[in-house]
């Protein structure tokens, strides 16, 4: 990378610090800091969803897939895709109509306040160690590719993450996820342009052409019947974390104004999931020509083959927007982390600290209280990435799979209390707990490739061996199929024990579902503040000119005119979109105005 890709960088990142201050007084409330007071637009909450989704991953370990399968990868897609059209027609309004600062409180409603405990509780360890893992991987794979060093980046990409989410909480953080999302957009684009362009793919249908014939045939990779099974695995699990009472489910929806925005967000994910990433694709596809051996070109990466868009970049892109992708990269990872950091300090000040240690705390002591939680935890990240980077990696893999084994038992029982009453309160921690069971046992006797090609070739007869890929999908198949058939018989088989004599427990989980079915009057005395519109689309407008107008000053670079042309479409974009959103935020201010 050239010295004016670094300046790139260095401008992200302190523009993603000054989102900090910048939206420090939007937030009054506890409700504010949190989840933006519940009135954030409905287009803004939708962006950062799918932005939460498509992560950094996608530009490393997920080009990676496109790279060895071809468009077996989008099979992932596919099932967000079907996952989120459930979203909005089954659960988006519910969400909103909860009526909740977090959705652990939502749990306290369904379930009691048991069951807030255990799941305030239970996934701190968890998030602290994402977090840590999310800051070394992503640190590591840029110190491998551009020889940016380690614990600069470790250092920054905290420090930036915690000051941001510290001081402007979850506005800052998603105002971010707009800028960041336009980021993703128009570098995505740009590249998957310059790739057609170039004379050893000659177009779309010559990179179709010259592909492998793997790419389209799924059975090369596993049998039909092993496809199926994965795919149908795959598309449970997608659809119980999307739909749950969970961080992973329905947090960013409490932030819209009512349950018809809420739905409406969440077209902006299914929209997302249709188009981006078949544009995404083109580079990564394209690699397997121009790059056959990835090894060769980063022989000192781990796994080459997750640099195959990081390689076509290195092709490509000119001076200034090669620095533009590195940021297209981070935006993945401060997104993810800036979300983890403002749910883990929401659901610790609004389901511990208020519930159990200071019940009468006023709204500026819980945004102190959450602050502080901010900060501790950005701390324990950088301190674990640092001690990542000097031990073996098998140690936060080993964390991952534990992590990754609580997903599904804790998921279940939340997505299920949104649409059946007659389960008794303790129906949601017994289900994860006889989850967790069947979960550690399968890490056991499936902990290597080995056990696990002994295992499936034992239990289903085949007249050839299953190969790497299949085993892979047939892990993965097989543990969630186990542990969403006996998450699901547990949590049915409780309704056994359900009581209508406990009165209280009834009448709670009663008012839980009507409220839950009830939709948002702005007029009624529930309602949150809804005359923000205008100031989001105002400041929101300003930061998209102000970084569009950088993005439009790296045209002074000297570069061919085909690379400028590109910096004028990105910047272009960016800035363009800016002075539409600032316009229309004029317009509604001006509206206000003239009502008044």
């Amino acid at each position: 990378m050239t010295w004016y890709d670094y300046a790139v960088i260095v401008f992200y990142l302190c523009f993603m610090f000054f989102m900090g201050p910048v939206f420090k007084s939007f937030s009054k409330t506890a409700s504010d800091f949190y989840r933006c007071g519940g009135g954030l637009l409905w287009w803004v909450a939708g962006s950062s969803t799918f932005m939460t989704t498509f992560t950094a991953w996608s530009f490393t370990g997920g080009a990676a897939k496109a790279y060895e399968t071809g468009t077996f990868y989008m099979l992932l897609y596919l099932c967000n895709l079907i996952a989120l059209v459930f979203t909005y027609f089954f659960t988006a309004a519910r969400f909103r109509q909860m009526r909740v600062v977090t959705e652990t409180e939502a749990i306290r409603k369904r379930y009691g306040n048991v069951n807030e405990q255990v799941f305030t509780w239970l996934p701190i360890f968890s998030t602290l160690v994402l977090g840590g893992v999310y800051l070394y991987t992503i640190s590591k794979f840029m110190n491998g590719v551009f020889g940016i060093e380690i614990w600069y980046l470790i250092l920054a990409l905290g420090g930036v993450v915690m000051l941001m989410t510290l001081l402007g909480g979850s506005w800052a953080a998603i105002a971010g996820d707009i800028i960041q999302m336009l980021i993703v957009l128009t570098i995505t684009l740009v590249m998957a342009f310059l790739t057609l362009r170039l004379p050893e793919i000659g177009g779309l249908s010559e990179l179709i052409h010259k592909l492998p014939a793997k790419h389209f045939d799924w059975t090369y990779f596993d049998r039909p019947g092993v496809i199926l099974f994965f795919a149908l695995t795959l598309l449970l699990n997608q659809l119980v974390q999307n739909n749950s009472m969970s961080t992973t489910g329905g947090a960013k929806y409490i932030f819209v104004k009512n349950g018809r925005d809420a739905q409406k967000s969440s077209l902006v994910s299914i929209f997302g999931f249709i188009l981006l990433p078949w544009v995404w694709m083109i580079p990564a596809l394209a690699a397997t020509i121009i790059f056959p051996d990835l090894s060769k070109v980063f022989p000192d990466v781990k796994n080459p083959n997750e640099t195959a868009y990081v390689a076509m970049a290195l092709k490509l892109l000119p001076k200034g927007l090669l620095g533009l992708l590195v940021c297209a990269v981070f935006a993945g990872t401060l997104t993810t982390l800036c979300s983890y950091l403002n749910v883990a300090s929401g659901v610790f000040v609004r389901n511990f600290y208020i519930r159990v240690v200071n019940k009468s705390a006023s709204e500026a002591r819980q945004i102190m209280i959450g602050r502080i939680v901010i900060f501790a935890n950005g701390v324990i990240w950088v301190l674990l990435a640092a001690y990542f980077n000097t031990t073996s990696p098998k140690l936060f893999d080993l964390l991952l799979v534990v992590s990754a084994s609580i997903g599904i038992p804790m998921t279940i029982p939340l997505f299920y209390g949104i649409f059946f009453k007659k389960t008794p309160s303790w129906a949601a921690w017994s289900t994860m707990a006889a989850g967790m069971i069947p979960s550690i046992a399968m890490r056991i006797v499936l902990r290597d490739s080995a056990h696990q090609f002994s295992f499936f070739s034992s239990i289903i007869p085949i007249a050839a061996a299953f190969n790497d890929q299949e085993i892979s999908d047939l892990n993965i198949g097989f543990t969630t199929a186990v542990l969403f058939f006996v998450c699901t018989a547990w949590y049915f088989g409780t309704m056994l024990f359900y009581r209508k004599d406990k009165q209280e427990y009834v009448k709670q989980v009663d008012d839980f579902f009507v409220e839950m079915n009830s939709p948002i009057d702005k007029e009624l005395k529930d309602a949150d503040d809804f005359d923000n519109d205008a100031r989001q689309y105002v400041v929101l407008g300003n930061l998209c000119m102000i970084y569009g107008a950088f993005v439009l000053s790296l045209m002074l670079i000297p570069n061919p005119m085909q690379a400028r042309y590109c910096i004028l479409f990105c910047g272009a974009i960016i800035a363009g979109a800016g002075l539409i959103i600032r316009t229309i935020g004029a317009y509604k201010r001006k509206l206000r105005h003239d009502n008044q």
